[in-house]
C-alpha cells in the first residue's frame, strides 16, 4: 500500500469514527462526501489491476477539481451557518412529528403506484414476449430490451413504492393491517424488480427510506443499521454475481480484469473494479476528450422524455461510453459535467451542487418537515453514488423525484397536529 492510499483510508476512518460522537450526523453532506471519495481514491491508487494506469499530473489536477469544488460549496454554506442555531437531531425528530400525512390518501397512492408497476411489468412480459433477464439465456440483451417507451417508466415505481411505504410506517399510527399490506406490496415490487438485474432504483428507494427513517425516528442506531447495510450489500452483490455467473464466471472476470492479486480472491474483483475503474475511466476520458457536448448529457432526461435521445446520438455520432479499456463503463458523476463543459463544468457545476445540497441540509435542520427530510434524503443518494454516476441526468431519476414530490404534496394533512415549536438549541454544525 502506498502512502497516498494509506492517507485516504486514515481520513475515511477518522471521519467514520467521528460520526459515533453524540449528536453527530452521519449523513451530513461534507462528512459523507469525504468518506466516500477518500475511500474511492484510496482503493483506486492501490492499482490492483493491470488495466489501471499512472495518471499525468495535469489529469490528476482535473480529476480532483470536481470533489474539491463540491466541498468548497459545502464549506461556504457551513461558514454562513456557523452562528445560526440548529436543531439537534432529537429535536428534528420531535418537530417532524407535528407534520401529519393523510393516511388514506397515502395508502391509495402506494397501491396505485404498485398497480401501475405490475401493469407495466405484465405488458412488457406478455405483449412483447420478453423474458426477465434473470431467467433469460441472454441476460445482457434482455436487460436492455425489457422496457417500452412510455409505459416502461412505471417499472421505476419501485423506488417511490419503497420510500412511501416507509413514510406510511413512520407517520401513521395504528393501521397495522394496512402497514402489513403495503409491506407486502413493497416486497413483491422489490422481488420482481430483482429479476430485471437492475440495482440503481432499488438502491435509490432504500437510501430514501433510510434517510426518512433516520431523521424521523430513533430506531436507526449502529447496532440496528449495520445488519441492514450488510443485508443490502449482500443483495446487490448477489444480483451482481448472478449476472456474472450467467454471462461469464468469476474467474473469467478476474482474468479479463487482469488482477494482480491471487485468483483465490477472485470474488473481490468486481467490487474493487466497480469503484476504481470509475476514476480510471474519468481520467482516461479527460486526457483524450477533444470536443464537448454543451449540456446534452447534463440534461439527457429531456432528450429521453421527448423520444429524441437515440436520434440525436445517431445524428451526431455520439458515443455514450468513449475511451473504455474494459467492460466497466461508468466514469463518476463529474464525467458528465466535464464532457459537456470541460474544466469550467467540473469547477462550476459541482460548486453549485455543493451549495444547493448543503443549503437543503441546513434548511432541514432548522425547519424539519416531511418534505425537507425527503428532499435531503434524495441528496444523500446523489452523494453516495457520486463516485459511480450522475443520477440527475437519468429520466427514471427525475420521474421518481416528480412522483415522490407529487405524492407527498397530495397526502399532506390539511390540519397537522400542533405539538408546539421547541426553541432551537445551539448545536455543533455539521458540514
Amino acid at each position: 500500500m502506498n502512502l497516498f492510499s494509506a492517507a485516504c483510508f486514515i481520513v475515511c476512518l477518522l471521519f467514520l469514527v467521528e460520526s459515533f460522537r453524540r449528536e453527530s450526523d452521519l449523513f451530513s453532506p461534507g462528512r459523507m462526501f469525504v468518506m466516500i471519495w477518500t475511500l474511492a481514491f484510496g482503493l483506486m491508487e492501490l492499482k490492483l489491476s493491470r488495466l489501471q494506469n499512472v495518471w499525468p499530473t495535469e489529469v490528476w489536477l482535473q480529476v480532483v477539481l470536481g470533489p474539491l469544488a463540491f466541498l468548497t460549496g459545502v464549506f461556504i454554506i457551513y461558514v454562513q451557518n456557523l452562528d445560526r442555531p440548529l436543531r439537534r437531531l432529537n429535536d428534528v425528530r420531535l418537530v417532524w412529528q407535528a407534520h401529519d400525512v393523510h393516511a388514506g390518501r397515502l395508502f391509495r397512492v402506494v397501491v396505485l403506484l404498485f398497480g401501475l408497476y405490475a401493469l407495466a411489468f405484465c405488458i412488457i412480459l406478455f405483449l412483447k414476449g420478453i423474458t426477465p433477464p434473470l431467467f433469460s439465456d441472454r441476460p445482457g440483451e434482455s436487460r436492455v430490451e425489457f422496457t417500452m417507451f412510455g409505459i416502461g417508466l412505471f417499472l421505476h415505481n419501485v423506488a417511490p413504492i419503497m420510500f412511501l411505504t416507509v413514510v406510511y410506517a413512520v407517520s401513521v399510527e395504528g393501521q397495522r393491517s394496512r402497514k402489513w399490506m403495503l409491506g407486502l406490496l413493497s416486497f413483491l415490487a422489490v422481488l420482481t424488480y430483482l429479476t430485471l438485474l437492475q440495482r440503481y432504483q432499488l438502491m435509490f428507494g432504500a437510501v430514501m427510506a433510510v434517510g426518512v427513517a433516520y431523521y424521523t425516528t430513533r430506531h436507526l442506531r449502529w447496532a440496528t443499521v449495520i445488519p441492514y447495510i450488510a443485508g443490502a450489500v449482500g443483495v446487490f452483490y448477489w444480483v451482481s454475481t448472478l449476472r456474472s455467473a450467467i454471462k461469464l464466471f468469476l474467474v473469467y472476470l478476474y482474468l479479463a480484469s487482469r488482477m494482480k492479486f491471487p485468483v483465490e480472491y477472485a470474488w473481490a474483483t468486481e467490487p474493487y473494479m466497480y469503484v476504481s475503474m470509475n476514476l480510471e475511466n474519468l481520467a482516461r476520458g479527460i486526457e483524450r476528450l477533444q470536443q464537448h457536448t454543451y449540456g446534452y448529457y447534463t440534461f439527457n432526461f429531456l432528450a429521453s422524455l421527448s423520444g429524441l435521445k437515440h436520434w440525436i446520438e445517431t445524428y451526431f455520432a455520439l458515443d455514450e461510453t468513449p475511451f473504455l479499456v474494459s467492460s466497466y463503463n461508468t466514469y463518476t458523476a463529474f464525467w458528465v459535467m466535464y464532457r459537456d463543459f470541460g474544466i469550467a463544468g467540473i469547477m462550476v457545476l459541482p460548486l453549485l451542487a455543493g451549495l444547493l445540497i448543503a443549503w437543503l441540509y441546513y434548511a432541514m435542520r432548522r425547519a424539519p418537515s416531511l418534505e425537507s427530510i425527503a428532499l435531503y434524503s434524495l441528496c444523500i443518494f446523489v452523494i453516495l453514488i457520486s463516485f459511480f454516476n450522475d443520477p440527475l441526468a437519468f429520466l427514471w431519476f427525475v420521474y421518481s423525484i416528480a412522483i415522490g414530490a407529487a405524492a407527498l404534496r397530495y397526502t399532506r394533512a390539511e390540519h397537522p397536529r400542533s405539538l408546539g415549536t421547541p426553541s432551537p438549541r445551539k448545536s455543533t454544525n455539521e458540514h
